[in-house]
């Protein structure tokens, strides 16, 4: 079954009283790390249910849920981390 992209969503959901978190997810990545690790940590995640289209609902702790914006760089920083960047590449594969 095709589904357009636009329509492969990510929705988590949680509320203030209970522990965990819902995420309904069809982005396979997310699928992918999620069933690891409800397989690892089982007392801590576990799937709550599979949807023919091939979406997938599990059940996390709330405090897994995390929203972290990335770092802003100036020009000076961006060029020192392209060197570093280079450096790490080349001494690495010669």
């Amino acid at each position: 079954m095709y589904i357009p992209l636009e329509e492969r969503e990510t929705i988590i959901t949680f509320n203030e009283k209970e522990p965990t978190a819902s995420v309904y997810t069809m982005n396979g990545a997310l699928i992918r790390k999620l069933e690891g690790l409800a397989q690892s940590r089982a007392d801590d995640a576990r799937r709550v249910k599979t949807y023919p289209d091939g979406a997938q609902e599990y059940e996390v702790p709330k405090k897994w849920v995390k929203v972290n914006a990335s770092r802003i760089l100036s020009d000076a920083q961006r060029e020192a981390a392209l060197k570093n960047a280079e450096a790490a590449r080349n001494a690495k594969f010669g």
